[in-house]
């Protein structure tokens, strides 16, 4: 059965998904897109799959599917050119105590303010190999549509957590032995892989403000990128992978 009415409870359902209130209400949140609904693992619950009545590429997960005309299924996609299929998923829990007894590095984010920066950083903490994501309760929301889709698929292959406290994070990782380095506009160490420690955290901050200067002085070492090219910052998406590659090469 093709679902074409405006009043239909699921159809009314995806489309509230689109707000970050009812993301945070329901604990469900929207992935679009036939690459990004295929990286879903098997760990992840899929609640339903929405497709256009004109989808026929195929459905590669078994959940609930639901067949929208192309007139609503338009208004539930938040994409240019809708490809389609629309995954509802639930979103994970982690418990950052567990995570942060293993060995390696942490990325914790303060008021990351662009969602398609988010996603890139939490793309490249899954390429180098990061233990996880910390994000704070300032940042863009990690499950909107465009940090999903920046992520290319890596926010289901690392743990992210959202609304940190960065404080008690940190608190909870020197205990932990995590030795908790920033980046700094305003100066610190060139990064290089002999600086940093088998349990390291590093802290990125806004876009154009960089971190608020009592979370710098959380940090047991700043760390400022060297520039030749003398440019006045770099993006903290850049920044952040640059300083996440060299800590990859203690390994």
């Amino acid at each position: 059965m093709v679902i074409e009415s405006l009043q239909n409870n699921n159809y009314k359902e995806i489309l509230a998904l689109k707000t970050k209130k009812e993301r945070d209400k329901s604990g469900f949140f929207i992935v679009e897109g036939k690459k990004q609904v295929n990286e879903i693992p098997g760990g992840w619950n899929i609640r339903e799959i929405a497709v256009s009545e004109e989808f026929s590429n195929g459905i590669t997960k078994n959940a609930k599917t639901l067949v929208f005309s192309q007139r609503l299924f338009e208004k539930i996609s938040s994409a240019q050119t809708p490809q389609g299929i629309i995954a509802v998923v639930e979103k994970k829990k982690y418990a950052a105590e567990k995570i942060i007894k293993q060995n390696g590095l942490y990325v914790i984010l303060e008021n990351i303010q662009d969602p398609g920066n988010l996603g890139t950083i939490i793309r490249s903490a899954h390429a180098f190999g990061a233990k996880a994501v910390f994000v704070s309760k300032e940042s863009a929301d990690i499950y909107s549509d465009k940090t999903v889709r920046s992520s290319m698929g890596s926010i289901f292959h690392i743990p992210v957590l959202d609304n940190t406290d960065i404080a008690e994070t940190v608190n909870i990782m020197k205990n932990e032995s995590v030795f908790i380095t920033a980046a700094s506009l305003e100066g610190g160490k060139n990064p290089d892989k002999d600086i940093f420690k088998d349990k390291t955290a590093l802290i990125i901050g806004n876009e154009s403000k960089g971190l608020k200067p009592e979370t710098e002085k959380l940090a047991d070492l700043l760390i400022r990128i060297k520039m030749p090219g003398n440019a006045e910052s770099l993006n903290a998406a850049i920044a952040s992978s640059v300083i996440m590659y060299e800590f990859s090469k203690r390994f």
